[in-house]
């Protein structure tokens, strides 16, 4: 076909996770979710509540996710792809509204890394595997 193009598994990766950390930082529940796939699982490591599967189970998260942080830049530093997954690693911005992780945040900026391991299926993401350098997030908050 003529000026048809077939996007390659990594472009479909690339745009579904530019799609999803967008609606991540305007705290935008209904886009996030037409990023994953109804069976979503959902691991934040270290999340008191554990893995989440689909949609009903995710959403308390982001709620709190969207109390505790205002996202104000995600810089990508590196990504690898596989044929199904992707590993992306990012540094999060962010001002700490609420209480992340039990600390106070006081309205402070906070930056720190994230890992995520994707896997993909059908043009979404059917498992986000986040792993955080709390270290570094804890420094930041502490008094």
């Amino acid at each position: 076909m003529i000026g048809h193009t077939t996007a390659t598994p990594s472009e479909v990766m690339d745009e579904v996770l530019a799609r999803h950390f967008d609606a991540e930082a305007r705290n935008d529940m209904a886009a996030i979710l037409d990023t994953l796939t109804p069976d979503v699982e959902h691991d934040v490591v270290g999340w008191p509540t554990g893995p989440n599967v689909g949609y009903d189970a995710l959403q308390p998260f982001y709620v709190q996710l969207f109390a505790d942080f205002e996202t104000t830049d995600v810089k990508p530093l590196r990504r690898y792809y596989g044929d199904s997954f992707c590993v992306d690693e990012v540094e999060y911005h962010a001002i700490a509204t609420g209480h992340p992780f039990g600390l106070e945040g006081r309205n402070r900026p906070v930056s720190f890394r994230l890992l995520h391991i994707c896997e993909f299926r059908d043009g979404r993401m059917s498992r986000e595997n986040v792993w955080l350098d709390s270290a570094t997030l804890f420094a930041q908050l502490a008094d």
